[in-house]
């Protein structure tokens, strides 16, 4: 299927977004390091990246459902090129302290919810519903690539030969992401109800969105297992650099190396979910990579192998890459426009929670019962999420059913 100018213009900009956000995994902290070397204060620009998106989430999920997405999405990505360009400035005059590189996560957390948000909410509006799984895969599939191959070391790079140059990079690739919004040539503003007359404010508008969202049997039960997966995603992923350090007797190469193997596990994912979609159907495909999940981290917790860990680990990472696409496809399918962006920003407020849960969670576990152990109780969270996704495989299939027909009647 032909995906069309628009999805190229799409994907066009998320690359470069994602060239830049890896670029940022490396070179702010590497930062950080040249202003303090408080472990504390390092440590604190994440937390406060965390918190910046929390907080923000839900209201950005309402500026979503009602502004204009394409403009929402170019702007947030000038915004952070301007972000950039202006810390830029500052490290050539050496005035950029640790207080500044909190505020630009703060503000990063901020932009990024936005421009993400308006990313996957413009999506649906670009590409037709029973391409969404192919447009989500492709996204998917070059994120990982320019995420793991290319910008982390790139930024490593850039950074030895001059702090700035990340960051001016940074600025150059926000700005490019932000032109390919901007070339959008459909419509993505939003079209309220004239006859719609009441006062509008954020908190009803969240309301209305989570009012819906939990009615809707298959976008609520998405969300649920948001928020599973992420805790028993970070479980172990929370402390996995000392277990690889610990158990598997890994350098920082050879940590860098398993990543990086792992991360080939997640681009056979993205190749692989369309077809597994057209073969099965989405509800055994979430079922499928849930349990595959389940049994990656338990094969993890049985053994100290590098060969088998690599390998599980690899398996895990295509089954989060097959679980991402499905749920992202069906909820936006699921969702009707006008709450695509609080129904998205709801299930990210979930994962985010989720993630912070399972961050503590997997730091207390491995401090009382040792580096493997966490992996299994990991995988049976993994094994819970597949059995809810299972118990609910009748409601799957009669949303897949009823989508199947629309489309049929849409083409007669």
């Amino acid at each position: 299927m032909e995906l069309g100018a628009d999805f190229r213009r799409i994907w066009f900009g998320n690359a470069a977004a994602n060239l830049a956000d890896g670029i940022t995994f490396i070179a702010l902290p590497l930062l950080a390091t040249t202003t303090t070397d408080n472990p504390l204060e390092v440590a604190g620009l994440a937390v406060a990246y965390s918190l910046s998106r929390i907080v923000s989430v839900l209201g950005v999920g309402v500026l979503v459902d009602r502004v204009d997405r394409r403009r929402l999405a170019y702007l947030a990505n000038f915004s952070r090129a301007g972000m950039f360009a202006i810390l830029t400035g500052l490290m050539l005059v050496d005035a950029a302290p640790i207080a500044t590189l909190y505020l630009v996560y703060v503000v990063m957390g901020v932009i990024e919810t936005m421009a993400d948000g308006a990313a996957r909410a413009v999506l649906p509006q670009a590409v037709p519903p029973e391409g969404l799984d192919k447009a989500n895969s492709q996204i998917a599939g070059t994120q990982l690539v320019i995420d793991e191959f290319i910008g982390p070391p790139l930024g490593g790079l850039l950074f030895a030969m001059a702090a700035f140059a990340p960051t001016a990079l940074n600025a150059i690739a926000f700005l490019i992401a932000g032109f390919a919004f901007w070339r959008l040539r459909g419509t993505y503003a939003i079209t309220r109800d004239t006859t719609d007359t009441s006062p509008r404010n954020f908190r009803a508008d969240i309301r209305e969105g989570a009012v819906w969202a939990m009615r809707h049997r298959v976008v609520r039960l998405l969300i649920v297992l948001s928020g599973i997966t992420c805790v028993a995603y970070m479980i172990p992923f929370s402390y996995l650099v000392l277990y690889a350090q610990k158990e598997l007797g890994l350098d920082g190469t050879g940590y860098g190396l398993l990543l990086a193997f792992s991360a080939l596990g997640g681009l056979l994912g993205s190749i692989i979910a369309t077809r597994l979609r057209k073969r099965i159907g989405y509800g055994w495909s979430m079922v499928a990579a849930l349990a595959t999940g389940a049994v990656s981290f338990a094969a993890i917790s049985l053994t100290t192998n590098i060969i088998v860990v690599a390998i599980a680990l690899a398996i895990y990472i295509a089954h989060a890459v097959v679980w991402g696409i499905m749920a992202t496809t069906v909820r936006q399918r699921a969702t009707p426009n006008s709450m695509m962006g609080r129904t998205g920003s709801l299930d990210g407020f979930v994962g985010l929670i989720g993630l912070a849960i399972g961050a503590g969670t997997g730091g207390l576990l491995a401090s009382s019962l040792g580096f493997r152990a966490p992996f299994a109780i990991a995988g049976a969270i993994f094994a819970v999420a597949a059995v809810l996704c299972l118990i609910s495989i009748r409601n799957l299939r009669e949303w897949e059913d009823s989508q199947k027909q629309a489309s049929t009647s849409s083409v007669r």
